[in-house]
């Protein structure tokens, strides 16, 4: 079976939503029973939360073969793009190529692929056989919150990170989770330099979900993540250098822009709605309906965006 987000099959036709913003990109969960045991997550094989969650989002089971002719008609229900997150099975990523194949075949979209991916060779069979890109998540951004919240070491994942980078440009990303304990400054110096590197940054904020290790860890304060999403989108855009940037108890206190110029950066929104691949909205993965939206899925309004700024300029610019 192959599970889809709640609003993936909405999208499709597969089942009825009411949403305020329906996905842009198709997700997709592929396989059960992971291996790995990440804190955060519900589908980590010490977590007790049903199988069928991710993120604050439902993922429904559906034959492979019904999807199929659903996946034909992607495109013109409005979506740009296919995220394929995957579980780490007994067997690897073995089954994956052909099921990325399939998927490319019968819908004509780009496809991301999100797995736990151990070699630069597993990166290049998924990117041959048919993935536009892959992502190789840190989650973490330093040795000891890796090491508490997913095991193993910080500097091997970092390595493989810029190793896939490096050998297949332009095609490879990451995810950071803001808000498990790490500074500012932590997070602003690793998201600097994986840009320099060619990386695509995804940034998420912490989720605290029933059945895992983390349940009772709060998510981010809202005014930090804003800063850090203002320090993604200026890097990003080469508005700012790394250098320009200062701290304090690592906390970001200055962009290196006076607020008028910071002002007039951020003015459009984009800094606060979903980042990661081409196309990719997410809606609610981090957030509550009528809660305190992270990542949003859509356009801001003025008065959103003014909201942000607020946030944003209490750093003094």
């Amino acid at each position: 079976m192959i599970r889809l987000s709640a609003g993936t099959a909405a999208c499709l036709g597969l089942t009825r939503l009411k949403s305020a913003a329906l996905p842009t990109t198709a997700y997709l969960l592929y396989g059960e029973g992971c291996l790995l045991d990440c804190a955060f997550c519900p589908q980590a094989r010490g977590a007790s939360a049903q199988m069928g969650r991710l993120g604050r989002v439902n993922w429904i089971a559906f034959p492979p073969d019904r999807l199929r002719d659903c996946f034909q008609n992607a495109a013109s229900a409005g979506l740009k793009r296919i995220c394929l997150q995957s579980v780490r099975g007994k067997d690897g990523l073995a089954a994956l190529p052909e099921f990325i194949a399939a998927l490319k075949a019968a819908s004509g979209l780009p496809v991301s692929v999100s797995a736990r991916i151990e070699s630069t060779a597993e990166a290049a069979a998924l990117l041959e056989a048919g993935a536009e890109r892959v992502s190789v998540a840190l989650d973490a951004v330093n040795s000891d919150l890796y090491a508490r919240f997913k095991g193993g070491s910080y500097d091997q994942r970092y390595n493989l990170l810029l190793d896939c980078a490096r050998r297949f440009p332009g095609r490879v990303g990451t995810h950071i989770i803001c808000g498990l304990g790490e500074t500012e400054e932590d997070a602003a110096s690793v998201i600097a330099w994986l840009f320099c590197e060619g990386v695509s940054v995804a940034l998420f904020a912490f989720v605290p979900l029933k059945g895992t290790r983390l349940a009772g860890h709060p998510p981010p304060d809202p005014a930090s993540y804003r800063r850090l999403q203002a320090l993604h989108y200026l890097l990003r855009q080469g508005s700012i250098s790394y250098p320009e940037l200062r701290f304090g108890q690592g906390r970001l206190v200055s962009f290196g822009l006076d607020p008028v110029e910071l002002k007039r950066h951020l003015a459009g929104g984009e800094a606060f709605q979903t980042s990661g691949c081409p196309g990719c909205n997410r809606p609610y993965y981090n957030e509550r309906p009528g809660g305190f939206i992270y990542n949003y899925p859509r356009p801001l309004s003025a008065d959103e965006v003014e909201e942000a700024l607020s946030l944003i300029l209490e750093t003094g610019g």
